[in-house]
């Protein structure tokens, strides 16, 4: 549902005249910058036609749908580069489309599972450095517009791509120092036009966040992975286990099953002498203690990556291995001259499709929306809630506020929301969230005692709220009615639409309800 809301916020934005990149109609009056949250502006803007005519459920559902199958495209276009057949590169994009990663954020995280422009930019990487299908400047000129689109998607992930991209480089000087200095060489002009371009196109979006915006620092401590994580298949594998991980569902992406080990183990010492399978493994066993240890902990950008997401540059890796060995395998079993020889490649390539069954995941089930409510855009609600009025909405604080708001066509601000932010330490930021608590309070049963009510009545008027608006058809409508009804020191005004309605008035909120 937060997602949602920003794709439908985005077009909004830029048609209305207002910053795509910040808003006050979430934690009003201080605001939220969206460039430090996910706000994924480039598919807003994408999907914009099918959002403004069909609405922003629909495009989630078609981005969200589309993002494996175009990662699975793209990635075999990248793999078919490295391999002398077609169904092996095919083998690895599948194994990269549908692994674990892709498969616990399907359950609704679009700006990590709409990963399609990454290995195009593998492409126009390797295109810099080593292949040179075109000028260097036009290439240089492709990779900054493709980077200024990946920002506006997940700039997270380009930092994991970028941080794998840097540790083979590294190991690659290992192996062959000349020729990979001799290609940086090359290529760095070219380079520094890809990061000039990528900073003109995006400049919006990073003037917006680097200079307009507080930092937010993201706490990453609960989503390192364990050595357990990578053997325990989590439940959105067919044959995942229910072994207890920190991680949770969406975030268990880092397991690859003990028959997926053992091939890569064996595939790695029988092709250690195949000098990009060394670099390219080396690179694997770092990315695996990134996804388990804090590395990064403390450097600017890199500290809020949570680690284990890192085993989206993982799979890359496992994918190269895999249709690289499938590729040599099928070339000797056609030069085999012994029927025995054969076999042993044929039960090679047997087993290693074998072992990655235990990588199969379960269908994405699918959740419903929260039920229209009517009573926003009603002509009550126009006249005596006028658009841009603050207005306290219950429930607060979670997606379903923001899926109302966005409903509502963004008449209306709230201090509520679902979004990262920096500490505050203003009064109206202190007033807000005293609010959003009690809401949360409310609806988990603790009882308010009368000086947070009294608070909450000051708040009210504090942040000259125009009304409180219940939706009585969630879950919690009756505890959160109770609430409504106590701030404001008397029943509704307004019931109809599927809400109840509190036109707040400061004169007589002192008044304690009888």
């Amino acid at each position: 549902m937060q997602m949602m809301w920003f794709l439908k916020w985005v077009p909004w934005a830029l048609l209305h005249g207002n910053n795509p990149f910040h808003t006050d109609a979430l934690f009003y009056p201080d605001g939220v910058s969206l460039a430090w949250n996910t706000a994924v502006p480039t598919l807003g803007v994408l999907a914009a036609p099918l959002t403004l005519t069909a609405g922003p459920a629909l495009s989630f559902v078609v981005l969200i749908t589309l993002g494996p199958p175009l990662m699975a495209l793209t990635s075999f276009w990248w793999l078919r580069r490295h391999v002398a057949r077609s169904w092996p590169a095919a083998f690895g994009a599948l194994l990269l489309a549908f692994s674990p990663y892709m498969s616990g954020h399907m359950l609704g995280h679009l700006n990590l599972v709409f990963t399609g422009l990454l290995p195009l930019l593998l492409i126009l990487t390797e295109d810099l450095l080593w292949r040179r299908p075109r000028t260097q400047m036009r290439t240089g000129l492709y990779l900054g517009l493709v980077t200024a689109a990946q920002l506006g998607i997940s700039e997270e992930l380009l930092l994991i791509l970028l941080v794998s991209v840097v540790l083979v480089l590294l190991g690659s000087l290992c192996v062959q120092p000349a020729l990979v200095w001799s290609a940086i060489a090359d290529a760095w002009r070219a380079a520094v036009v890809a990061v000039a371009v990528t900073i003109g196109v995006a400049s919006p979006l990073l003037i917006s966040q680097l200079v307009l915006s507080r930092a937010v620092v993201v706490d990453t401590s609960q989503f390192q992975a364990t050595l357990e994580d990578f053997v325990h298949g989590s439940v959105r594998q067919v044959f995942g286990s229910s072994a207890h991980s920190n991680l949770g569902g969406a975030e268990h992406g880092v397991y690859l099953g003990w028959p997926v080990l053992i091939v890569l183990i064996l595939g790695v010492a029988l092709t250690w002498r195949d000098h990009a399978v060394r670099v390219v493994a080396s690179t694997g066993v770092a990315l695996v203690v990134l996804c388990t240890t804090p590395i990064f902990s403390g450097v600017p950008a890199l500290e809020s990556v949570l680690p284990s997401r890192y085993s989206f540059g993982l799979f890359f890796v496992i994918a190269w291995l895999f249709a690289r060995w499938l590729d040599q395998l099928t070339g000797r079993l056609h030069l085999a001259s012994t029927r025995p020889g054969q076999w042993l490649s044929a039960v090679s390539i047997g087993l290693a499709g074998i072992a990655l069954i235990s990588l199969v995941p379960k269908p994405v089930t699918s959740y419903p929306l929260p039920a229209q409510v009517e009573y926003f855009g009603s002509a009550w609600q126009r006249s005596h809630v006028p658009t841009g009025s603050a207005i306290l909405l219950l429930p607060a604080g979670d997606g379903r506020g923001m899926f109302y708001q966005q409903q509502a066509d963004f008449e209306f601000n709230q201090p509520g929301g679902y979004a990262m932010r920096p500490p505050s330490t203003s009064t109206s930021s202190a007033a807000g969230d005293l609010l959003v608590r009690l809401g949360n309070d409310a609806r988990n049963g603790i009882a308010i005692n009368g000086s947070d009510l009294q608070a909450g009545r000051a708040a009210l008027c504090e942040l000259s709220l125009r009304a409180i608006v219940v939706v009585r058809s969630v879950a919690e409508g009756p505890q959160l009615i109770d609430l409504a009804t106590d701030l404001a020191g008397r029943g509704p005004d307004h019931l109809d639409g599927g809400a109840s309605v509190w036109l707040v008035q400061c004169s007589s909120l002192t008044v304690n309800r009888p």
